[in-house]
């Protein structure tokens, strides 16, 4: 399959999945938080975080790729998301991301919330991505503050902390702007783990 198609592809499930019509943001009116404040008096007061049923949709940018695009989807305080991303670059150095994920909801107040998930997936080459005498996981884990600026709309910042498995032929040296650690758990084998960052948009 073409490197645009596999790409157009999953993102195109990740949309379908959606359903704009259902894009809300998280949770954003008061009792919807994803833990009870001892204070909360309002009607059903341990009811907290994403309602089920709910899809939001984040773009975002990290020291990983330039462009990235996420499903998140879930019932209460936990979420499932999908996620694809690119890189431009050079010829050679143009690659693209997806992957999938669990991650949890917690709303500290009326504006403030956060997530954190851990995903896992594999970064490919835009020219001829899943050929070669090699492969790859990468694995993320995010925290994400979250600032609801509008109903539905949120800027959101965070770090993440990430760990890079290749074997065989590796397609890129490195696919972070990171400073990185790595070491070798076997011959053919390479481990890089670096910190990062990410900020996006929320919807």
């Amino acid at each position: 399959m073409k490197p645009r198609a596999l790409l157009a592809l999953w993102l195109w499930a990740g949309v379908a999945v959606a359903d704009v019509r259902a894009a809300r943001p998280l949770a954003m009116e008061e009792g919807e938080g994803a833990f009870a404040q001892a204070a909360d008096t309002g009607p059903e007061p341990g009811r907290r975080g994403l309602r089920k049923g709910n899809v939001h949709m984040e773009l975002w940018s990290s020291d990983i790729q330039l462009a990235n695009l996420a499903v998140k989807l879930g019932g209460g305080p936990f979420y499932l998301t999908l996620l694809a991303g690119i890189e431009p670059g050079s010829r050679d150095e143009a690659r693209f991301n997806f992957g999938l994920g669990v991650g949890g909801h917690i709303v500290l107040s009326h504006r403030f919330w956060l997530d954190l998930d851990v995903t896992g997936g594999a970064v490919q080459p835009v020219q001829k991505p899943l050929e070669g005498d090699g492969g790859n996981v990468l694995g993320q884990l995010r925290l994400m503050l979250g600032v609801q600026v509008m109903p539905r709309f949120a800027v959101f910042l965070g770090p993440t902390y990430n760990a890079w498995l290749v074997w065989g032929q590796p397609d890129f040296a490195s696919v972070t702007r990171m400073s990185v650690r790595e070491s070798h758990p076997k011959a053919d084998k390479r481990l890089q783990h670096w910190p990062g960052l990410q900020l996006g948009l929320h919807f």
